[in-house]
């Protein structure tokens, strides 16, 4: 009969099953024969030992326990029989200890005896167990290991670990049986595991089933074997080497990459977890162990080759701990029974983060103890995983990131990711993304120096998470009050901001109260509903940025040409695009107190970016360029002109191209025809009354732009738009968003994104999507997706003009912009739409949750009546008016 080390048959046998079934159940005489022969058995051990009767009575009952399992037999013939069989192995074993002859046939018989009773079933409780090593009878099932046959020591080894399978907890053979963990026993035993381990290539799923307990009871008596010897005392411990445990390992560790990949999904989740539990346990354990010797060994300064062989072993411990990461048997549920003392985690599935860090703080930087190749497997491996699992495996791997991505740093300093890093890059965004722990942050620091590695999305989660912290270790002063009209939200702010002192910072909350601009019966103003939890500061900053872009500070070049000589082109100042600083002598025609004010607009930006939420702006990417101090050469301006005028660039192209030459023009024609200076100076305006030329250079005035010096004029004069030409507005713009903004966070933004990147952080998304917007939107107090009312209220969305949406979206939430990346994040909840049960009602909103409370209306016209009228009365208050 085949044997697979749990008292249970092996596929092999099942086709017997059939007939066996058939069988009538032992009747009650035939098993007090059995017991009868037991009897008479133990009636010679205890009286005359007539050793060939003993032979023969042994014989006999193995044949009749071989011929009908413990199955067939009823309850009581069962117990009745395991009694009289177990109550056989004390004397069985004291006769063969007293013989003079160790090679008497008497050893082989009691072995195969004591191989029958566990094979038959009769020893299947931990008790059972504990009564057959406690009789040292079963140490002659291991007789084969000296010289036996393959098939015996195979046979021997299942028995081993049948005896120490099953036990309800790990200490309960500390201080008892020593005998059965003896070293030199166990030592013979785990040198051939990893043959009873080894599995025919034509397994199929029902096999592998059926295998996994095997290797679970391999690992396990190692983990119980080395349990019982580190609870010894010091001084009475056996030494064991590591590399005596990593045969057995790897076999398992091979099996189960090998059939899990092809039936994992196949089997019972319990079966497929347990080896895995197992792994995790012995793993933890040798790698206390070889971290204690390491530690130890440099306390003593001992000789350089034993440290060597330490870590050696370290890295054959931190290869199998890689390895097991790879593996996609879940591990992230919590199990109720799971150890807490002692180097094994919580999860059982789970192997601590720390141990792979501790194995390779303590490896020499020599030579890698994993592979690029094998990294870059476990990384291939986790792209699919669900996001819990990659969050558990990168924190394990963390450690070795920054020496798996120095192989590849030649292309990253290109701003190149290698095909060799595209699935680290997967999971790495995937995991920073949504994860703000220290060890993302760490791994952050470590890759922000490779900022091609990270997507925008885990740039800025990295960056709020950032600014989160900012916020709750801000000064525990009051927070700043800002009391300000509906109607002109700047009114006294500079004042209440302390703007007059130019060292003073902003590190306390900042609170809105906005007044409703409307008054109760007695004539007393009154102040919108509702406390400030962040919906009043994100209209106040909406409606903040929307005056400065409108004022004349700032302006749109596409439409103003301030650059050109003065172009009478319209302009709408509610609805601009790409906005620049208006020239420094324009901005002192129009505003006294201007650097004031774009101080005052420096802060406001440096709220929203520290309160992480989005402005109605788009600024050149020059100006942000030196406001967050990035450096522009000279080569560049050019190209950066294209965002903010496209036009201009088009016609300096042009210029500098010569290809009008083709045409017959001459540059003076192109020049005139561009609207363009025909000498080196600039013509800066806003309007007929403000118009000055400013040289380029000294005696520009009295300089012609020929062909030879073309390149100069361009240079100069994209230096004149972009750089000199706004340097003190940027001066006063900066200084008012360091008021706000650590320069220590502005540096770290700097470091890992773009100037596109900060732009769309500021400013979020264009648009608003408004299938995006419904698939990110929950629903309480009674709707749904489904509710008739919620359908209609996504009818009459996408029938809005966008505009419109955008006042819908400002009404509900208190800013009018889209973060970058859609709805989904939106702060600091998603939009909620909450039944309110009554028809005769407006919609209102709350802004600090993003809530629009919407009344149970009767049908879509109605429905869409009240909406229109609550947006176009009642404008972007909040509040239940």
């Amino acid at each position: 009969m085949a044997w697979d080390g749990h008292g249970k048959r092996q596929a092999g046998d099942l086709q017997d099953q059939g007939l066996e079934a058939k069988r009538p159940r032992k009747t009650e005489t035939e098993s007090k024969d059995l017991c009868g022969l037991c009897e008479s058995v133990y009636a010679q051990l205890e009286g005359p030992g007539d050793k060939s009767k003993i032979r023969q009575g042994l014989h006999h009952l193995i044949v009749q326990l071989q011929d009908v399992s413990y199955g067939y037999r009823s309850i009581d013939c069962k117990v009745a029989l395991k009694r009289q069989l177990l109550r056989l192995l004390p004397p069985l074993a004291k006769q063969i200890s007293a013989a003079s002859n160790k090679g008497d046939s008497l050893v082989e018989v009691v072995g195969s005896f004591v191989d029958c009773i566990v094979r038959s079933g009769f020893a299947q409780s931990s008790r059972d167990r504990r009564d057959i090593i406690a009789s040292g009878a079963w140490l002659m099932c291991m007789e084969p290991l000296k010289a036996g046959k393959p098939e015996d020591v195979v046979s021997a080894v299942h028995i081993y670990l049948h005896l120490s399978d099953h036990v309800g907890f790990y200490d309960d053979f500390i201080g008892m049986h020593s005998e059965f963990w003896h070293p030199s026993i166990f030592r013979e035993i785990l040198k051939h595991m990893p043959t009873v381990l080894h599995l025919p290539d034509s397994l199929q799923a029902d096999e592998w089933e059926l295998r996994c307990p095997d290797i679970e009871a391999a690992i396990k008596c190692l983990f119980c074997f080395l349990l019982f010897w580190t609870a010894k005392e010091p001084e009475n411990r056996f030494t064991f080497e590591i590399p005596e445990a990593l045969p057995l390992l790897n076999a398992a560790l091979d099996a189960i990459e090998k059939y899990d990949l092809l039936f994992g999904s196949e089997i019972g989740a319990k079966c497929r977890g347990d080896p895995l539990e197992e792994l995790i346990r012995i793993l933890g354990l040798l790698t206390q162990f070889v971290v204690e010797k390491i530690d130890s060994q440099e306390t003593n300064e001992q000789n350089e080759e034993v440290m060597q062989q330490l870590q050696q072993h370290a890295a054959a411990v931190l290869r199998l701990l890689v390895r097991l990461l790879k593996l996609k048997i879940p591990t992230c549920g919590a199990k109720p029974e799971a150890i807490t003392d002692g180097p094994i985690p919580v999860d059982e599935r789970q192997q601590d983060s720390e141990w792979i860090q501790n194995l390779f703080e303590r490896l020499s930087d020599e030579e890698p103890p994993v592979s690029a190749a094998c990294l870059m497997d476990v990384f291939r491996a986790m792209v699919d995983m669900p996001l819990e699992e990659q969050r558990y495996r990168l924190e394990c791997l963390a450690p070795m990131v920054p020496r798996f991505m120095a192989g590849f740093v030649d292309q990253l300093r290109q701003k190149t990711v290698p095909p060799e890093l595209a699935d680290f890059k997967i999971v790495m965004n995937n995991v920073l993304q949504e994860c703000a722990t220290s060890f993302a942050l760490e791994l952050l620091e470590e890759v922000s120096f490779y900022p091609c590695l990270l997507d925008f999305t885990t740039k800025r989660a990295m960056l709020h998470a950032q600014c989160d912290r900012v916020r709750l270790t801000q000064g525990s002063g009051d927070p700043i009050r800002i009391v300000v009209p509906r109607d002109n939200v700047l009114d006294g702010v500079c004042s209440t901001l302390n703007l007059q002192d130019s060292q003073a910072r902003i590190d306390v909350p900042l609170e809105i109260e906005i007044r409703a601009g409307y008054s109760d019966d007695t004539g007393n103003e009154l102040v919108d509903e509702g406390e400030d939890q962040g919906g009043p500061r994100r209209q106040w900053l909406d409606r903040a940025c929307r005056y400065f872009i409108a004022s004349d500070l700032f302006m749109s070049p596409a439409e103003d040409a301030a650059h050109l000589e003065f172009s009478q082109t319209s302009r709408q100042r509610g609805a601009r695009g790409i906005i620049v600083p208006s020239p420094e002598p324009v901005c002192q025609c129009v505003q006294e107190d201007w650097t004031e004010q774009f101080e005052l607009f420096g802060c406001v930006i440096g709220f929203a970016i520290l309160n992480k939420e989005t402005v109605p702006v788009h600024f050149g990417h020059n100006f942000l360029r030196s406001v967050f101090g990035l450096k522009t050469d000279t080569a560049d301006l050019l190209p950066l002109l294209e965002h903010v005028d496209k036009t201009l660039h088009t016609k300096l192209t042009y210029i500098l191209s010569g290809s009008y030459k083709d045409l017959g023009d001459t540059l003076e024609d192109v020049l005139e025809q561009s609207h363009l200076p025909r000498t080196f100076v600039v013509s800066e305006s806003h309007c007929q009354e403000l118009v000055r030329s400013t040289p380029l250079l000294e005696g520009g005035d009295r300089m012609s732009v020929t062909e030879e010096n073309k390149e100069k004029f361009v240079q100069l004069l994209l230096d004149r738009i972009l750089i000199s030409g706004v340097a003190q507005q940027v001066q006063y713009f900066q200084r008012g968003l360091l008021r706000v903004v650590p320069h220590e966070l502005v540096q770290r933004i700097t470091g890992i994104m773009s100037v596109k990147e900060i732009e769309l952080m500021l400013c979020g998304a264009d648009g608003i999507d408004v299938d995006d917007w419904e698939k990110y939107t929950e629903y309480e107090n009674g709707y749904t997706s489904e509710s008739v009312v919620v359908r209609w209220f996504w009818e009459v969305v996408r029938e809005m003009p966008q505009h419109m949406r955008a006042q819908l979206l400002s009404f509900s939430t208190g800013s009018s912009q889209v973060p970058s990346g859609g709805f989904r994040f939106l702060q600091p909840e998603l939009f909620t739409i909450q039944r309110v049960g009554v028809t005769d009602r407006f919609p209102a909103a709350h802004t600090c949750a993003n809530t629009l409370d919407l009344p149970e209306y009767t049908s879509k016209a109605v429905l869409e009546q009240h909406l229109r009228f609550a947006l176009e009365e009642t404008g972007d208050s909040f509040g239940l008016r």
